[in-house]
């Protein structure tokens, strides 16, 4: 079989050539023709009849069927003249709207849109002599080579290349479209790649004999007339995913539906459908092909419906109108179940806060003592500014001291009384317990600061500055004032030797400076200005070396500013004392890293400070 493939393909494409040569002559000759005819005053008589019909790429299709058709209804119409119009199928709908023909021949599929849309009803449908029953007379068939072993079935042909002709119609694309619908599969991502041609016969099988795609989709019983023609040898050619259908002779891969309809419009009159409608069934076989009445178009429809495709591309529109039109029940219903939560809630928040009265009040007393903390906070950046440490710490005692002690007690008496009044309630003891827990904390920061201000400072111990950093990372990130993106890459068990409060404060000191100078205010005339402030910091392990890394994209420094920047003995700020980094130089020293501040291009600034690592076995030790 492989070796006869070459001198059936040469064959093939000779006479399908000169086929489709003396196609396109006869389509284009005809197109003239109609063309100077729709562009021509016409007098039309009284009783003269217009038929339109919709062209088809299909081989002869003026010639054996719409000549022998407008033959027979001239001669059902002796006493007045029958003229023909041609519709494109593309602008089919809008055309026969404006020309209102008497009479109308157009495929099935565009048939229930007409149907829809200018009211359409069919008179006689086209069967071909392949076909018993004139609703099962057109569908598609897949051809591969028949040497090509690796293509059996329709699953074999995921991730190949495929050819078809026209997309739009039933033998063309839509058959096996639907066929791999049912079958779960989406035909616009199944294959490689998807081409369509314009003529099945010939371009589709020579590019499946050629070898230019693996498989392609011409209409039923063209192989059968392509084989019986001598255009192909039998055999060269091979059908998958091929059904059964009974009284139906030709190879085909889809389910089967009707073809050609003759139709009449709303203003057609009864006469006029009466005669055409005899004179089409009375029409002996004209080239294989018979006209039948009482055709069901429900396998169309339920195509055309399940693709979404015609009268029913509506339901691929996400406007408001055609949701309601779709889903108005659904969405009535699920207005009603959210409206039924919304009360359901409602009613459990009444409920909540007829209970949680102790909660209340425990949550504005831990207000009140943030807003006392933040208040501290304010007095502490000042009292660093001018280094009057230990009247901060005397604030600290004397202020917060007395206060945490007392929002202790007044936790430990709310437990104590819902314990004895028997309300305990699991929202209410555990904001209670978290008051508690979160006052002793604050209550033990006091008393790490009033250490850190006695110079009482521990620095031999070994502790994990990945765990710190992250810690450090997290509290500013919840209290940050800037409008920095925020971003953290923490290396896994950087253990170094010094202390946790210290190396907390360093962060947070790097953090704030770099969140400062990102979020200045942005010159939109510069070409180099970020969009989006943004702070980064980093914590790597390099041989024996900890880094940590403080990187904003703020705008670029003069050289003045970055001389005093690297001094710290000032601030580059306006209203800054230049204490910030100061601290952190004080802080680095006492450590013994080192710090490195540089300019980054073309805007930024990185500072990094640089740790002896400690190893598992030395912290193991400690």
């Amino acid at each position: 079989m492989p070796d006869s493939i070459p001198s059936v393909t040469i064959r093939f494409t000779i006479s399908a050539l000169l086929t489709d040569f003396f196609t396109r002559m006869t389509h284009f000759l005809q197109n003239l023709l109609l063309s100077l005819v729709l562009t021509t005053p016409v007098v039309t008589l009284a009783n003269d009849v217009t038929v339109g019909f919709v062209d088809s790429v299909e081989p002869g299709y003026y010639t054996h069927t719409v000549k022998p058709t407008l033959t027979a209804i001239a001669q059902a119409l002796p006493e007045g003249r029958v003229t023909s119009i041609r519709f494109s199928a593309d602008t089919a709908v809008d055309d026969i709207e404006r020309t209102r023909p008497d009479l109308l021949f157009a495929p099935a599929s565009l048939f229930v849109t007409l149907e829809e849309s200018v009211g359409g009803h069919s008179i006689a449908t086209r069967k071909t002599r392949f076909a018993e029953n004139p609703s099962a007379s057109i569908g598609s068939t897949i051809i591969v080579r028949a040497d090509n072993t690796s293509i059996k079935t329709l699953e074999d042909l995921k991730g190949r290349s495929m050819a078809a002709g026209n997309p739009d119609t039933i033998d063309g694309w839509l058959a096996l479209r639907q066929e791999m619908a049912q079958m779960g599969l989406d035909s616009q991502k199944y294959f490689k790649e998807t081409t369509f041609l314009t003529f099945p016969m010939p371009d589709v099988l020579s590019a499946v004999l050629s070898g230019k795609v693996d498989a392609g989709v011409i209409p039923a019983c063209m192989l059968e007339r392509a084989e019986n023609s001598g255009l192909l040898a039998p055999g060269t050619l091979r059908v998958i995913h091929e059904k059964k259908t009974p009284g139906f002779a030709c190879r085909h891969s889809t389910a089967l539906y009707p073809d050609i309809v003759a139709a009449s419009l709303p203003h057609t009159k009864p006469d006029v459908v009466k005669a055409a409608t005899l004179a089409l069934l009375s029409m002996s076989n004209v080239s294989d092909y018979a006209w039948h009445p009482a055709t069901n178009f429900l396998s169309v429809k339920n195509l055309y419906k399940s693709l979404h495709l015609g009268p029913w591309a509506h339901l691929d529109d996400w406007s408001l109108s055609s949701l309601w039109k779709r889903y108005g029940i659904y969405i009535l219903a699920t207005l009603a179940m959210v409206l039924w939560l919304v009360l359901d809630e409602l009613r459990l928040k009444r409920i909540v806060r007829r209970r949680t009265a102790a909660l209340t009040q425990a949550l504005a007393e831990r207000e009140r003592l943030e807003k006392q903390e933040a208040a501290a906070r304010q007095r502490l950046a000042y009292i660093e500014r001018t280094g009057a440490i230990n009247q901060l710490c005397a604030m600290i005692a004397h202020e917060l001291k007395q206060p945490m002690n007392a929002v202790i007690n007044y936790a430990t008496i709310l437990k104590m009384k819902l314990d004895g009044l028997r309300l305990r309630d699991d929202i209410v003891m555990r904001a209670i317990e978290g008051t508690e827990e979160e006052t002793r904390r604050m209550a033990a920061i006091v008393d790490r600061v009033r250490s850190y201000a006695r110079r009482d400072i521990d620095r031999s111990g070994i502790v994990q500055f990945d765990a710190i950093v992250k810690k450090a990372f997290d509290h500013y990130s919840r209290h940050a004032a800037g409008t920095s993106r925020l971003t953290l890459e923490v290396v896994e068990k950087a253990t170094v030797q010094g202390n946790d409060l210290e190396l907390e404060l360093l962060v947070i000191n790097l953090m704030k400076n770099a969140d400062q100078a990102a979020s200045d205010p942005i010159d939109e005339t510069d070409p180099l200005h970020a969009p989006t402030p943004e702070v980064r910091v980093s914590l790597t392990v390099e041989n024996q070396s900890v880094r940590l890394s403080v990187i904003d994209n703020g705008p670029p420094l003069s050289d003045i500013a970055f001389a005093r920047l690297r001094s710290v003995s000032e601030s580059v700020k306006e209203d800054g004392l230049g204490l910030g980094l100061a601290i952190v130089r004080n802080i680095i020293d006492e450590h013994g890293a080192g710090l490195q501040i540089e300019r980054r291009s073309p805007r930024g600034l990185a500072i990094t400070a640089t740790f002896t690592l400690v190893n598992s076995a030395s912290a193991q030790d400690a």
